[in-house]
C-alpha cells in the first residue's frame, strides 16, 4: 500500500529503448537528464488532488525537453502518474 504522500507523486520511468540511447551518453548527462526528470516530476504532483471526468482527462501527452546538446522525449501518464523518458537523441543545433 502506498503512503498517503507518495499518492501524489509522479514516478519516473526509462523505456527499454531509451536505456540504450542512455548507455552511450557521458555519466554526467545522464544524472543532468535524469535531474531534469525527477524534477518535472516533483512540480507535477498536486497537493490535493481533484476528481477529474476520465473523458475531459488526457491520459497521455508527450513533452520534450532540451539540455546539453540533447532532446529528451518523454510522456506524461496522468492516470497512473508516471513520466516516461521515451527517447534521447542529440540535437542537431
Amino acid at each position: 500500500m502506498r503512503r498517503p504522500e507518495s499518492l501524489n507523486t509522479y514516478s519516473v520511468e526509462v523505456s527499454p529503448s531509451a536505456w540504450k540511447q542512455l548507455a552511450h551518453l557521458p555519466l554526467d548527462t545522464y544524472q543532468r537528464v535524469r535531474q531534469e526528470l525527477e524534477r518535472i516530476a516533483a512540480q507535477l504532483r498536486t497537493p490535493t488532488p481533484a476528481p477529474v471526468l476520465r473523458r475531459e482527462a488526457e491520459p497521455l501527452v508527450t513533452r520534450s525537453i532540451s539540455l546539453e546538446g540533447y532532446i529528451a522525449l518523454y510522456e506524461v501518464d496522468t492516470v497512473r502518474r508516471r513520466l516516461t523518458l521515451r527517447e534521447i537523441v542529440r540535437s542537431r543545433l
